[in-house]
This record gives structure tokens, sequence and C-alpha cells, in this order.
């Protein structure tokens, strides 16, 4: 081989893995949960196909934009997963949205929601102890008196 043969490679982008957790079999599944009415065919893809999913999804979304430093965040993470539930139902494919970022910017959102109300009653409520702290440091003990006291009564 001559050196005008030789090309220098090519630096591309690595393929992007395709185990995606939230497939098109998914999105069906929630087309179909939402077109049935039967109760018990909507638990059976609810449990089956839709719960796994929207718990990965929760998961995934928490450690992504960082919503762990919430405090009982578990029982945040439980509480997003009823509130998909009941939005599940306001799904709509007709309008062009995939159901995977539908539901991913409501669950961001909610934690979003979430965060602003704990901030806020971080602002508005104030630790006993912390008030003591301060009160003491503001208290400066004036000597003039007891002095004077001191000199008056004791002659």
């Amino acid at each position: 081989m001559t050196q005008q043969n030789k090309q220098p490679k090519k630096r591309g982008r690595k393929r992007k893995k395709e185990n995606q957790y939230f497939t098109k079999f998914h999105e069906q599944q929630s087309i179909k949960y939402n077109n049935t009415e039967d109760i018990n065919v909507r638990s059976r893809i609810y449990k089956q196909d839709i719960k796994p999913v929207f718990s990965e999804m929760v998961d995934k979304i928490v450690y992504t934009y960082r919503f762990t430093s919430l405090p009982n965040i578990d029982s945040l993470r439980e509480e997003c997963k009823v509130w998909l539930v009941t939005i599940l139902e306001k799904f709509q494919p007709e309008k062009g949205h995939k159901a995977f970022s539908y539901f991913s910017v409501i669950t961001k959102n909610w934690f979003i929601h979430e965060t602003k109300k704990h901030k806020k009653r971080l602002k508005k409520h104030i630790v006993i102890e912390d008030i003591y702290e301060v009160k003491d440091q503001l208290i400066v003990e004036n000597q003039y008196h007891q002095k004077r006291e001191t000199s008056e009564f004791m002659f």
C-alpha cells in the first residue's frame, strides 16, 4: 500500500444501544389501555406492561435530574407513579405526541413542582433552636446597671 491510499480513520459517534425501556410496544399498550373500557383488561395491561416501564422511567428521571436530594424520595417516587396512572387516560396520540415524551415531561414537571414546594416549606419553617441561638447572640448584658446597684447599696 502506498501512502496515498491510506486515509485517516473517521471518528464517528458511538452507536446508541438498543435496550430502550419504553418501546413502541409500550406506546401501543398505553393506547390500548385508553381504548379499553373493561377494568380487568386495563388492570392486566397496566400491571404487566405499563407499570414496570413507569417505574424505570421515574427512577431514571430522578437520577438524571438529581431529584435525589428531596427528603422521602422513595415515597415521592411512588406518589409520582400514582400520578402517572391518573394521567394515563389523558394521553392522546392523535395530537402527534409520543407516549414516552409525554409521560417523561409530566414526570419531570411533577418532580420540579415537588422541589419548589419543598423549598417554599424550608423558607417558611424555622427551627426553634435556631431562634434561641439568635436570641442569645442579640442579648447584651449591660454592666453599668450592676455596677451602679453595687455602688449605691454597698456603702
